[in-house]
């Protein structure tokens, strides 16, 4: 034989090797890609599965705290509290508008304002450069009052009277 045709053999018997090793890698590749396939379908349907079964328990949780807390007789129960407080409602505010209109005609709770509004409120308007509201605005009319001298010499009278009983204390 020559050196031609052995290496010719050769080559057939290496393209066939190579074809039979490509065939079993081939049938390889399509048992795991089948196995794969599989596991996907199980997988997913499990997945499904456990979806229903959460849907279902959360409708039959739902279902047994409807019955647990029964709002209709929840509902039942407040509502003539609710009607109650809703007849308060008016009596309140009257009481409140009224306690509210004598307060404000109190000579020392309108010194008190117009004091706070000097001292307090306009100092901190000018550092913020923030404009007063109008409500503000209207009662910082009367502040042109010279009634908050009086005002800056009663709490040191106060004072005086609240030592008196201090010292008294020490004595004993």
């Amino acid at each position: 034989m020559s050196i031609a045709s052995d290496l010719r053999g050769y080559a057939d018997n290496a393209v066939t090797q190579g074809k039979q090793v490509l065939d079993q890698a081939q049938a390889q590749l399509n048992d795991v890609t089948g196995q794969a396939n599989e596991f996907y379908g199980k997988t997913r349907e499990n997945v499904v599965e456990l979806a229903n079964k959460a849907t279902s328990a959360v409708s039959d949780l739902r279902v047994q705290a409807e019955k647990a807390v029964n709002l209709d007789a929840i509902k039942t129960a407040v509502e003539p509290y609710i009607i109650q407080v809703k007849g308060y409602v008016t009596p309140v505010t009257d009481r409140v508008e009224s306690l509210v209109s004598g307060v404000k005609s109190d000579k020392r709770v309108v010194t008190l304002v117009d004091t706070v509004q000097e001292r307090v409120v306009k100092p901190v308007q000018d550092l913020t450069g923030r404009k007063p509201a109008a409500k503000p605005a209207a009662k910082a009319a009367p502040a042109t009052k010279p009634a908050s001298k009086p005002a800056a010499t009663k709490p040191a009278s106060k004072p005086a009277a609240r030592k008196a009983p201090a010292r008294r204390a020490t004595t004993k």
